[in-house]
């Protein structure tokens, strides 16, 4: 007792209270103030341990933490909560502000036995830390061994404590000033931010960041709800971002922000691990205090914001204001958010079906091609439209159509992922985007649409309407617009092959398509001086060197030019790049950049937009066309005519260069199904016919080779002959037929530049020449006519008689064979057409 008294002799007590003076210069916090006093009262008289409680401003709670001295240092080595509702001399001096003196604590009824009992505690004195308006904290030196504390040890230690108290009255007062201007500053600074934001998610989290800032929170969280569902854990600040508090379900009555939101009100709760049930998480399992205000807008309440500390903290009737305040700012920046987003929702989704409307699925399309491009991962589209849907708007009214649609829709959204992206194109027309999916993927996927579709239409009496689908993979360099222009594309070719269909976008695609789109319209114009240009060419090199010039005429473009495959550097992954169409872009520099070329392209750059065309055959590259529009973007018509020409510029090369005289023969025959399908389908007839009628009149296998050729190439020079006759509905007048009568020249000087066809061009020249020598070009009769012209002649008439033209009905089998039979030895060769009517004795009625 002597030593312990000893040791706390005035000179020591005043260089403890200096030194307690220094954690309110350094601006310490509340824990460093009670560490330097606990470090004091072990110093000054010899305490083996000390016990810090915190005291919560409603006197109801305390926060304990052991402070034990290790290696010249103080050090906490555990903590509890108190419940100031039982015996312990931390209630008596919290509520008293009188220190008390326990010599016998095992004995003593004064003070809580468990504790006691749980550190070990012989002797202890009970001192209050006293500001403001009562103890703060009681600090509580305890000994193992008995100790007696005098008068004298007491009012030093009172001395103490009142430094300790003073040093946190000013550290208060500093905070208190601080906060003030902190909370006056976050006002100002929370109305800025908040109403910088127009959706609800980027407010609640600015809210919660502004909230933090204001209060000194360590965390702050916003539950989305109301009193009858709960809230949901929507938006946070001091969470870390994979926290298992997101998503929380906060139930009516439970925490503080249950309990705001089930009374309206705000709640404060200052032993929060002890008064509320809180989701298991790093984050909300260390704090002590906190304090919830209800959010309200649009005159409901919306949800509930929590501001959580991790030190016991007293919570002032100025933070709850400054919380509310910042609330009330929040709530009308969520009400302009809700309002913004619903505006956005209806920008993006279609009225009748509730998908993404044309311009969302765009803006879907470029987002997706912006995150692969940096992933590398797959992305697909799926361009659907229902079959036979128009006769049902005509015969049942748009509203089953509408009702339809509707059907269609639903049925699809159920069948893939939410978050794929589907939406209505327009019309009857639905675009799937597939994030994540490979083109085996996205055929299969565009099957299972296929029959969603079915499947919905099941036991109707609409069950005739189907889809059709085109697919089409992304690669780079490709748009969102060329990707869907490949699935549109793709999507013709499903229609034109009987619809219900599924087609894939690429090269064969495109093959396929321009052999349809090219009979009729625009294209077989285009076709008719493409071919007219072919039969004037001297070398087959000649189509593709003057090919610029008609493409800039025709299409009205303001610059073309032909690049060699020498200059394109790797032609193949140039391929790879534009495989199932050209692709355009605004300017030289970025179409450079799209095919990957790193030489100057031959072109001038100008104002308005670039594309490129590859001229392609079998994988091999025979030249790049390069061309500028004076219209931005370059025009999708002009480029997919630039492409079907290019194709069919590279058919007539290959033709006429072609290493045997099967590719040359097919190569042409591709033009004439590509510039007329009527004609084409006709000659496959009279071939038939022809190749049957020769071997009857035992001629031998090389003069048969060449019949068939010259049947298949019999009509080659129509692709010279302009629309308006071709394709005229009616008889042709005479200046209309001395137009006609030359498509058997032409066709004997597009065949000759093939020197494997040479063989057959007389018999294409003569095949409308009489027996009587009244026909043309030449006016030869009899034998001088080539036998296979003589052959061709009567299958082509007794074809055409049987087949209905636009101004005619067509003749029986029957009615033919009898003209054939009148016309023997004026028109056609007797031994010809006896021969002929031998051959389809032994056919069927119908050829």
């Amino acid at each position: 007792m002597a030593e312990t008294a000893a040791s706390g002799s005035p000179p020591a007590i005043a260089g403890a209270l200096r030194r307690l003076s220094f954690p309110a210069l350094a601006a310490q916090d509340v824990a460093g103030v009670h560490a330097a006093l606990a470090h004091e009262l072990v110093a000054a008289f010899g305490a083996d341990h000390v016990h810090m409680t915190q005291i919560a401003p409603d006197r109801a709670t305390g926060r304990g933490v052991q402070l034990v001295p290790q290696d010249d240092r103080i050090t906490p080595a555990a903590t509890y909560t108190h419940t100031l509702d039982g015996p312990s001399g931390v209630v008596k001096v919290a509520l008293s502000g009188v220190p008390l003196v326990i010599e016998d604590a095992p004995a003593s009824s004064e003070v809580n036995q468990v504790l006691v009992q749980r550190f070990g505690v012989a002797s202890a004195v009970f001192l209050p830390v006293t500001f403001d308006e009562g103890p703060m904290a009681v600090a509580v030196p305890c000994w193992r061994e008995p100790h007696k504390a005098d008068w004298r040890e007491l009012a030093q230690m009172m001395l103490m404590t009142d430094q300790c108290a003073a040093t946190l009255a000013v550290m208060d007062m500093r905070a208190s000033l601080n906060a003030q201007a902190e909370r006056e500053a976050a006002l100002a600074r929370a109305a800025s931010a908040l109403n910088a934001r127009l959706d609800l998610q980027s407010v609640l989290e600015t809210l919660c960041h502004e909230v933090d800032l204001a209060l000194g929170g360590d965390v702050t969280g916003f539950y989305l709800g109301d009193g009858s569902r709960g809230g949901v854990a929507v938006a946070g600040h001091g969470m870390e971002s994979g926290s298992d508090w997101y998503g929380f379900v906060m139930r009516p009555g439970e925490g503080v922000a249950g309990q705001v939101l089930q009374t309206g009100q705000p709640v404060v709760s200052n032993a929060y691990q002890a008064e509320v049930e809180i989701p298991d998480t790093d984050e909300l399992r260390s704090v002590s205090t906190a304090v919830g205000v209800p959010v309200r807008w649009d005159e409901r309440l919306k949800g509930a914001l929590s501001v959580g500390f991790r030190s016991m903290r007293a919570v002032t009737d100025e933070d709850i204001e400054i919380l509310q305040a910042m609330a009330d700012l929040a709530a009308v920046a969520c009400s302009n958010a809700e309002a913004f987003e619903r505006a956005q929702v209806a920008a993006r989704t279609d009225s009748l079906t509730g998908l993404l409307n044309h311009g969302a699925l765009h803006i879907r399309l470029r987002e997706e091609i912006a995150r692969v491009t940096r992933t590398g991962e797959p992305l697909s589209c799926l361009l659907m439209d229902l079959d036979h849907f128009k006769p049902v708007n005509d015969v049942h009214g748009h509203l089953v159509g509408d009702q339809i649609l509707r059907r269609v829709a639903d049925a699809v959204a159920e069948e893939f992922r939410t978050y794929d992206g589907l939406g209505r194109f327009g019309g009857d027309e639905f675009v799937l985007v597939l994030p994540g999916v490979d083109e085996a993927g996205a055929t299969e996927a565009a099957h299972r649409l296929r029959r969603s579709v079915s499947q919905a239409m099941s036991g109707e009496a609409l069950a005739h309407v189907t889809a059709s689908v085109g697919v089409a993979h992304w690669r780079d360099p490709l748009t969102s617009g060329e990707l869907l222009d490949r699935a549109d594309r793709a999507l013709l070719v499903a229609k034109r092959r009987g619809k219900d269909q599924v087609a894939v976008a690429g090269h064969q695609t495109e093959a396929e398509l321009a052999r349809l789109e090219a009979a009729g319209g625009e294209p077989s114009a285009l076709l008719a001086d493409l071919w007219d240009l072919v039969s004037q060419c001297d070398h087959p090199r000649e189509v593709l060197a003057r090919l610029p010039a008609l493409l800039t005429r025709s299409l009205k473009l303001a610059d073309c030019v032909l690049v060699h495959p020498s200059l394109l550097g790797n032609t193949q992954e140039l391929l790879r790049r534009i495989d199932g169409g050209g692709i355009g872009r605004p300017t030289l520099a970025s179409l450079r950049e799209a095919l990957a070329v790193t030489e100057p392209l031959p072109i001038r750059e100008g104002p308005g937009a670039h594309a490129a065309v590859a001229l392609q055959h079998d994988g091999e590259m025979h030249g790049l066309l390069v061309m500028r529009s004076a219209e931005s973007p370059f025009p999708l018509a002009s480029l997919r005519l630039a492409e079907l020409i290019g194709a069919q510029a590279v058919t007539a090369l290959i033709g006429q260069v072609g290493g045997a005289s099967r590719t040359a023969v097919g190569a042409l025959a591709a033009a004439i199904d590509a510039r007329d399908n009527y004609t084409h389908a006709h000659s496959e007839q009279v071939v038939a016919l022809a190749t049957g009628v020769a071997r009857r009149l035992g001629l031998s296998d090389r003069d048969v080779e060449l019949i068939r050729d010259g049947a298949m190439l019999h009509d080659v020079g129509k692709v010279a002959i302009p629309n308006e006759i071709l394709y005229k509905p009616g008889p042709l007048d005479a200046a209309e037929w001395a137009v006609m009568r030359e498509h058997p020249v032409i066709g004997e000087r597009i065949i000759r530049r093939t020197p494997e066809l040479v063989g057959i061009a007389p018999i294409v020249r003569h095949e409308h020449e009489r027996w009587d020598g009244e026909g043309y070009p030449d006016g030869l009769a009899g034998t001088d006519i080539p036998v296979g012209s003589r052959v061709i002649l009567a299958c082509d008439a007794y074809n055409a008689m049987i087949t209905a033209r636009p101004y005619r009905s067509p003749m029986s089998t029957r009615e033919a064979c009898a003209e054939l039979e009148a016309h023997a030895g004026s028109q056609f060769d007797p031994d010809v057409v006896a021969a002929l009517l031998a051959v389809l004795a032994h056919q069927p009625a119908a050829v």
